[in-house]
């Protein structure tokens, strides 16, 4: 009480301080006994799309929007790899409870945005700077996206580039091998012999062999002959092995040959015949290849009208400066 009683007493004295002095006017907020009048904000109606859910001082969330929000959350919820499936159902937004939750949230978000604004930060140097960056990178997206939507392929431009390059939508023949590697030519003649007189290839090769295939009784799985482009998936051997297998009948084994890690005996277990993709296997893959050497095309012709009709000044100068 005695505190209280001190500070009515110095504001009593500023008041009637600040009264003798001129043209100075008591300030509203030292008039004791009169209930001052609550400034409301003014609310900044926005221009409504959709169904209103609620109003927070003329800010609208409209009921599809907050649908949009908790389809999108629940979405990312159902992806995320770092929660067991197990428990993701006790993160989705679903009950009614969850619901009125999150709007309680985005009102109290609202406010403190509305707030935000009211004590003007919005106008400070890096609000500005971080909403100026933002609308630069979404106009930058909006006009290549608008660019991009007007790239436009035709089935016949998709069939004609299947038609020129056919060659390369040929899946090339695949064949299984195995194989056995060992030290010395001697022991790889030794184990020719019994292989011609019906000994068990992958047997041998789980017995004799020194690669680590040995394991799978010499088993490598599928390989393709070595082409001057990569192939992606497709495994490949050295040049005399390829030039071997690729000569060897079905379940033939082959002569002792000598390479990288020893001398080598392989037998073909299983072949796939080389095949020509169909177009309609391929025909996506054409069309969004083609949809982007156009976009490619159409952003260069853009970049460079915008250049001859700018006025670009660079100072490259500066980038030697240290």
């Amino acid at each position: 009480m005695r505190h209280f009683k001190l500070l009515l007493i110095l504001l009593l004295m500023l008041s009637a301080t600040l009264s003798g002095c001129g043209d100075w006017q008591v300030p509203d907020w030292l008039k004791f006994g009169k209930r001052q009048p609550q400034v409301a904000r003014r609310p900044q109606v926005e221009e409504v799309k959709g169904t209103v859910l609620v109003s927070v001082n003329g800010r609208i969330i409209t009921l599809e929007d907050f649908n949009s929000r908790i389809e999108a959350y629940n979405k990312e919820i159902q992806a995320s790899r770092d929660i067991p499936e197990s428990v993701k159902s006790n993160y989705l937004i679903s009950s009614a409870e969850d619901k009125k939750a999150l709007l309680d949230q985005m009102v109290e978000r609202e406010l403190i945005i509305a707030e935000a604004i009211a004590r003007r930060l919005d106008q400070e140097e890096e609000v500005a700077r971080a909403i100026k960056a933002l609308k630069e990178e979404l106009l930058y997206g909006k006009l290549v996206g608008s660019e991009r939507e007007k790239i436009v392929v035709s089935s016949k431009e998709v069939e004609n580039h299947y038609n020129m390059y056919k060659d390369a939508f040929a899946i090339p023949e695949e064949r299984r091998a195995s194989m056995i590697v060992v030290p010395t030519e001697q022991q790889a003649k030794e184990i020719l012999i019994q292989l011609l007189q019906g000994s068990n290839f992958a047997a041998l090769a789980r017995e004799r062999s020194s690669d680590e295939s040995a394991k799978q009784g010499g088993d490598i799985g599928f390989i393709v002959r070595s082409l001057p482009f990569p192939q992606p998936q497709k495994k490949t051997m050295f040049a005399k092995f390829e030039e071997i297998a690729f000569g060897l009948d079905l379940n033939e084994p082959s002569t002792v040959f000598k390479g990288p890690n020893g001398f080598y005996l392989i037998k073909v277990t299983e072949i796939k015949k080389e095949r020509q993709m169909l177009l309609s296997e391929v025909y996506s893959d054409i069309e969004q290849g083609l949809m982007l050497k156009k976009y490619e095309d159409s952003y260069k012709a853009l970049i460079g009208n915008l250049r001859k009709s700018s006025n670009i000044i660079v100072h490259d100068n500066l980038l030697l400066e240290e």
